[in-house]
């Protein structure tokens, strides 16, 4: 089922994670300054992986989040915006608050 043009308009795509930290170091012109805010984003999962926060570990590793103010805390993830609609509206076809 497609989603409705007015859910479609709230959502929003963004990457988290790894792709958030590559893009800032990518698009940042200061090189000195990107590769030291990288470094330091890094540590992090390499922190939890020695804590074997495992969760933690997969969460850095989502790349895109698709939220829709509605959903509450239920939001799709993937590799690519696409995949990450596309498991956004899984979840908003299957939500068991909606009443269908």
């Amino acid at each position: 089922m497609k989603l409705d043009t007015s859910i479609i308009s709230d959502i929003s795509i963004y990457p988290v994670g790894l792709l958030a930290d590559l893009a800032q170091f990518v698009h940042n012109p200061n090189r000195a300054e990107a590769r030291r805010k990288l470094r330091y984003a890094l540590s992090h999962p390499l922190r939890n992986a020695r804590a074997r926060n495992w969760r933690a570990v997969r969460s850095y590793f989502n790349g895109y989040l698709a939220e829709h103010p509605t959903a509450g805390s239920r939001a799709g993830h993937g590799w690519t915006r696409g995949r990450a609609y596309r498991d956004l509206a899984r979840h908003l076809h299957s939500d068991p608050r909606d009443g269908a």
